[in-house]
């Protein structure tokens, strides 16, 4: 019996994994779509920087001729070939920078798709905001159209005053006044979604299934980058401290010396090796390290308490909106037992009518308020995910 359980309860857990699969998979692909638009437009960095595996810099040729003074005619020649050899400790570091660097590179791209992120789930959550409000406007307009017919009639025939007429006709048009912003806000929305992504009609995006990561944003790409960067100028600095960034020269040299009656060639090595007695920074140079390092770190803390500044408002914000959901869903259920009360006296008359459809305009604004409530917490569930540098 406890088999048949569990095999019920995978059965139904099965389509609830794969619509959540699939709606990863669309999050996925649309992120894609945006940061390959955003590629096509922008000039990209080709990787045209290499580090050369032996030498710190350029070789370079020393020249010299040196002609004697006497009447002898007696000069000496040399040709050196010098070549800056990374030390064994340089070839050290540059194995713990490779790494780094290839991270630098990865925090990048992704800090390039979180800010695509939040672009395009802010701009998505301004149109299903704006798609619900002008609905509920736009049957609301509908509702006090078949009132001012009515009342049109009753004006012409003389059985209702011209005022109430009157203040129907502005009521309309203060309604329609409304609804400009939000058809505004709705092309706008559509427009620079349709310029992100490409496409006209967007999956769903509401994410308000996705569990939030408990991390405080550690694992965020500004945090990462901030962090990586540290570690480079750690590195570096510990290097340029002890004199492990001082290359090794070796130096190929050609001589001919000449004197009357004698010529002589010579060909030899030459090897510089720093020895690393002490460190050899000038103040200047240690004071500027240390700027880098404190910069570094306090661009880190900085970061950190912001993401945990943002993530405390939109917990406030979240459960002020649980708040007002309580008391709107208990606003709307008075509402909808007097709309149901009034509606058995509104064929009564004029009156009765009136007063039924106020309370049902009235009840449908408590369930658009409850509508875009639930909308707004869905809404900031996305923006918490975005404080912690989740991508979609």
């Amino acid at each position: 019996m406890k088999f048949r359980n569990y095999t019920l309860v995978l059965v139904m857990l099965v389509p609830a994994l794969t619509l959540s699969a699939t709606a990863d998979e669309a999050r996925t692909a649309l992120l894609k779509q945006a940061q390959s638009r955003l590629h096509n437009y922008t000039a990209q960095l080709t990787p045209i920087y290499q580090s050369s595996d032996w030498l710190i810099g350029l070789p370079t040729i020393s020249i010299s001729h040196l002609q004697g003074l006497d009447s002898r005619r007696s000069y000496e020649q040399q040709l050196s070939l010098n070549l800056p050899f990374k030390s064994p400790s340089m070839q050290r570091i540059d194995a713990e920078l490779r790494p780094l660097d290839e991270q630098l590179q990865q925090q990048q791209s992704k800090l390039q798709q979180l800010y695509l992120s939040g672009l395009i789930r802010q701009y998505w959550w301004q149109q299903q905001l704006a798609t619900a409000e002008l609905a509920q406007q736009q049957h609301k307009q509908q509702l006090l159209q078949q009132l001012l017919t009515r009342q049109q009639a009753l004006s012409h025939s003389g059985e209702a005053p011209t005022s109430q007429l009157l203040m129907l006709q502005k009521e309309l048009l203060d309604l329609q006044l409304l609804t400009l912003p939000l058809k505004q806000q709705l092309a706008s929305a559509s427009d620079t979604l349709r310029r992100l992504t490409g496409l006209s009609q967007l999956p769903s995006l509401d994410e308000s299934n996705r569990i939030l990561p408990e991390d405080d944003g550690i694992n965020n790409p500004l945090w990462q980058l901030a962090s990586i960067q540290l570690q480079r100028q750690r590195l570096l600095g510990k290097a340029m401290a002890d004199g492990s960034n001082t290359p090794w020269i070796l130096s190929v040299n050609a001589k001919n010396t000449a004197t009357p009656g004698m010529e002589e060639q010579a060909l030899g090595l030459a090897l510089d090796i720093p020895l690393p007695v002490s460190s050899g920074l000038s103040q200047q140079e240690v004071g500027t390290l240390v700027e880098q390092q404190l910069n570094l770190q306090q661009q880190q803390q900085q970061l950190m308490l912001q993401t945990h500044l943002q993530l405390d408002e939109l917990h406030q914000q979240q459960t002020q909106l649980q708040q007002q959901q309580l008391l709107l869903q208990q606003t709307l259920a008075l509402t909808q037992q007097l709309t149901d009360a009034l509606a058995a006296t509104k064929q009564q008359g004029l009156a009765q009518y009136q007063a039924w459809l106020r309370s049902y305009v009235e009840m449908l604004d408590n369930e658009s308020r409850l509508a875009l409530n639930q909308l707004a917490q869905s809404q900031l569930h996305s923006k918490q995910l975005q404080a912690l540098g989740v991508t979609l």
